[in-house]
C-alpha cells in the first residue's frame, strides 16, 4: 500500500466514523409490546364480593377494558382488582426486561382514584418460591391518574421494590434493589384509598422500549474498530518491513556465496545447451565449462581443501545390455543410473555424461574421503535397483575416486581417477577404488 492509497483509506475511515457517530441517534428503538398484539396471556385478578358481584370484570371481548367494582363498605388499603399480563413460559422462566429503558403506557381511566400502580413481578431462586406466587419480587411504580390524559413514557428507573414485600419476606439489603431480569408478569391496579363505585380502566398500549445498542457501547465499538485498524496496519507494515529485510538479506547472501555464483553459472551453461538430452545431466561441453569455472577459483592460496573431488563411473558390461536387450533398454538404463546418481549427490555437485556409458561427478571443495563414501552409496543404490521391471535386469557399475592436487590441472586429475576406474574393472567390477596420490 503506497502513501496515496493509505491517505485515501484514512479519509474514508474518518468520514465513515463521523457517520457512525451521528447514526447512533437514528437507530430504531427495540420494542416489546405487551398490549396490543402480544403473546402474553392477559387476565383479571378478581374476587367475589358478599353480594355476589365480582371485584373486576371485562367491559368487552378485547381484554383491554375492565372495571373495578368497589363496594360502599370498602375501607382497606388493597382492593383485589388488577389486570395481569403473564410474561412467563414456565413457573420460573420469564423474560429479561432489564435490557429496556422505558415502559410506554397509554391508559384511559374514569373513576375517583388518584393513583394507579404498575408492577413487574421478577423471579429469582435466591428469594422466590414456586409454591408462593407473592415471593417473586414486587417492582412497582405509582402514577397519578391525572398523568394518563396522554401517552406516558415511564423510565424503568422509576420502579422500586415495595416495602411490604421486603418486610413480608425479610429481604436483605443486597436483594432489595429493583430487578427485572426474569419478569414473570406485569400488573396494573389502583392504589391508595379507593372511593366506592365503578372504576373503568382502558389499556390501549403497554410497550417496553429500549436501545439495540447504547451510545456508550456504540462509541466503544467504533473505538475498538479504530484500535483494531491501527493494530492491523502496524502489523501489515511490520510484515512488509520483515519481508523487505529478508529479501535484502537474501540478496546479500546470494552475492556473497560461491554456491549462488556456481548456480548462476549452471543456469548459464544450461541455456548454452550444455545438457545431455538423454540423461538430463551435463554433456561433455557442460563439464568443460564447470571445470573451467572451478579451475579459475583454484588460485586461492588460503584454501585448505582441494578445489574439487572427482568420481568417474562406468556401467559394467553395458555392451551386453545393448546387444541382448536393444538400445532402447540401454537408454533406459542410462537414464535410471543418471537419476540414481542425481538423487544421491549434493545440490552443489555436478553430474555429467562423459561419453557412452561413462559418467563423471565433480564435487567442489570436497576431499576424496567424502567422495569415496558417496561413491560407495551410489554403487550400492545401483546394484540394488531394479532395471526393466517386466524383464528384470541386474546392473552394476565401477567407480574411480580422487581429489585434485594443488596446482594440478583437470586432465591430470582425470587421468589418475580413470586409472583407478580401470583398476576397479580389473578387480572384478562393481567396486570403488581411490586414485593414487602421485
Amino acid at each position: 500500500m503506497n502513501d496515496k492509497h493509505f491517505s485515501s483509506l484514512l479519509i474514508v475511515a474518518i468520514f465513515a466514523t463521523l457517520l457512525a457517530v451521528i447514526a447512533v441517534h437514528y437507530f430504531p428503538e427495540k420494542r416489546y409490546t405487551v398490549i396490543p398484539s402480544s403473546n402474553a396471556r392477559i387476565y383479571l385478578d378478581s374476587a367475589k364480593l358478599p353480594d355476589g358481584t365480582v371485584t373486576s370484570e371485562w367491559l368487552d371481548d378485547s381484554h383491554n377494558n375492565f372495571r373495578c367494582n368497589v363496594p360502599p363498605d370498602f375501607t382497606g388499603s388493597y382492593f383485589n382488582c388488577s389486570l395481569v399480563a403473564d410474561l412467563s413460559s414456565s413457573a420460573t422462566k420469564g423474560i429479561n426486561l432489564a435490557k429496556y429503558k422505558y415502559l410506554e403506557l397509554q391508559i384511559s381511566y374514569v373513576g375517583g382514584a388518584n393513583r394507579m400502580r404498575v408492577a413487574v413481578r421478577n423471579y429469582n431462586s435466591a428469594y422466590s418460591n414456586t409454591n408462593d406466587a407473592n415471593s417473586s419480587k414486587f417492582n412497582a411504580a405509582v402514577i397519578h391518574t391525572s398523568e394518563l390524559v396522554k401517552p406516558l413514557r415511564l423510565p424503568l428507573t422509576a420502579f422500586s421494590v415495595s416495602d411490604w414485600w421486603i418486610g413480608q419476606y425479610n429481604i436483605p439489603i443486597l436483594q432489595a434493589q429493583p430487578e427485572m431480569t426474569n419478569a414473570l408478569a406485569l400488573t396494573i391496579d389502583l392504589a391508595g384509598n379507593l372511593t366506592p363505585g365503578k372504576h373503568d380502566i382502558s389499556v390501549q398500549k403497554l410497550e417496553f422500549i429500549g436501545e439495540w445498542i447504547s451510545p456508550e457501547n456504540w462509541y466503544l465499538f467504533i473505538l475498538g474498530c479504530w484500535m483494531l485498524g491501527i493494530f492491523g496496519f502496524a502489523a501489515y507494515r511490520l510484515v512488509q518491513l520483515y519481508r523487505k529485510t529478508r529479501a535484502d538479506s537474501k540478496i546479500i547472501e546470494e552475492l556473497a556465496t560461491n554456491n549462488e555464483q556456481l548456480k548462476t553459472e549452471t543456469d548459464k551453461f544450461r541455456r548454452l545447451s550444455t545438457v545431455d538430452a538423454l540423461t538430463q545431466s551435463y554433456n561433455r561441453f557442460g563439464i568443460d565449462k564447470v571445470v573451467s569455472t572451478l579451475m579459475a577459483a583454484s588460485h586461492d592460496r588460503f584454501k585448505s581443501t582441494p578445489n574439487f573431488a572427482l568420481i568417474v563411473i562406468d556401467i559394467d558390461h553395458f555392451k551386453r545390455v545393448n546387444d541382448r536387450r536393444g538400445h532402447d533398454a540401454g537408454d533406459r538404463v542410462l537414464q535410471k543410473i543418471s537419476a540414481i546418481v542425481q538423487d544421491s549427490i549434493r545440490a552443489v555437485d555436478f553430474l555429467g555424461r562423459w561419453g557412452g556409458e561413462e559418467f563423471v561427478v565433480i564435487m567442489p571443495n570436497t576431499g576424496k574421503e567424502f567422495a569415496g563414501e558417496l561413491a560407495e552409496r551410489i554403487r550400492i543404490a545401483v546394484s540394488e535397483s531394479v532395471f526393466e521391471p517386466e524383464q528384470p535386469l541386474y546392473v552394476t557399475a565401477s567407480f574411480g575416486i580422487g581429489a585434485q592436487h594443488k596446482d594440478e590441472d583437470f586432465p591430470s586429475t582425470f587421468k589418475r581417477v580413470d586409472n583407478a576406474l580401470y583398476k576397479a574393472k580389473e578387480m572384478g567390477r562393481n567396486c570403488c577404488v581411490l586414485a593414487e596420490d602421485k
